[in-house]
């Protein structure tokens, strides 16, 4: 409740517009908080309440949609091998048909991906 009230007390100051230019090269304006498109001149944030300031626009470019690969580093035993998911850090144990395994929070079981150094 408390975090609440904070936020919206925080959006009553006013933040400055944000100018975003999309892959194409179209440009909208968009509310700093939520990043939603508003209207030239509007005063506040028709979705979640910014208070907008139009003094001085920030220009930022749209991040492409769509998947991007993300490399995660972490130190594993000497004689860990890809697939050893009893091995694995970031494997936990779970319930299945009444029976502890091991499960992959990536969904790679039997198809391990891992690259070791």
């Amino acid at each position: 409740m408390q975090d609440d009230i904070r936020a919206e007390l925080i959006k009553q100051f006013p933040a400055d517009v944000v100018e975003v230019t999309q892959q194409e090269g179209t440009k909208y304006y968009a509310c700093p908080t939520c990043k939603r498109p508003v209207a030239l001149g509007d005063s506040k944030c028709e979705f979640c309440g910014q208070v907008l300031r139009w003094e001085q626009i920030r220009q930022e470019e749209e991040r492409s949609v769509g998947v991007r690969t993300a490399t995660l580093t972490f130190e594993v035993a000497g004689d860990f091998v890809s697939g050893d998911c009893r091995k694995c850090p970031l494997s936990y144990i779970s319930k299945l048909n009444e029976e502890s395994v091991y499960q992959c929070p990536l969904n790679m079981r039997a198809n391990c991906t891992l690259e070791i150094s």
